[in-house]
């Protein structure tokens, strides 16, 4: 019973598509100028006049060269005091190790002295960016990270 009704829709959508095609082919074909009512007007010839010289002509004959032409130069200001904010000072704080437990003992140590901070993890080493100016407590840091057996160095930086 399936087969029969996918069979017959098979069929009925095949007659569709034909008709669709049939209807396309006969309806759309149209003449474009007997439909549209124009009529076709007398072909003019194109004619040049040519009052004297061209501006082309007179900008690539000219002798003086006091002025410059647009299209040659361009010349760009460029206030870069405002364009570029000035590089940020901050501290880096290197760490000799890089597992687990090490990461976590620098995260909750930062935490604690609240510094805002970005770690980077390289192949090598870990390196944190700490946006502190006071260099005092980034040394309070590392004798802290000692406690823990993680040895860590801290440089100055600039972003």
């Amino acid at each position: 019973m399936n087969k029969h009704i996918i069979t017959i829709s098979f069929i009925l959508l095949a007659i569709l598509v034909v008709g669709i095609l049939w209807w396309l082919m006969n309806f759309s074909y149209q003449d474009p100028l007997s439909s549209s009512g124009f009529k076709e007007s007398e072909k003019q010839p194109v004619s040049r006049v040519d009052t004297g010289r061209s501006w082309v002509s007179k900008m690539a004959q000219a002798t003086t060269r006091d002025h410059h032409f647009p299209v040659n130069e361009l010349y760009i200001k460029l206030h870069l005091q405002e364009a570029i904010p000035p590089k940020k000072h901050i501290f880096q704080l290197v760490i000799d190790r890089s597992d687990r437990y090490s990461q976590f003992c620098i995260v909750q140590t930062l935490a604690h002295f609240s510094f805002p901070y970005t770690m980077v993890r390289d192949k090598d080493e870990n390196r944190i960016y700490i946006n502190a100016q006071n260099r005092s407590l980034l040394d309070d840091v590392v004798k802290k990270l000692k406690e823990y057996t993680i040895e860590s160095t801290v440089k100055e930086a600039w972003l």
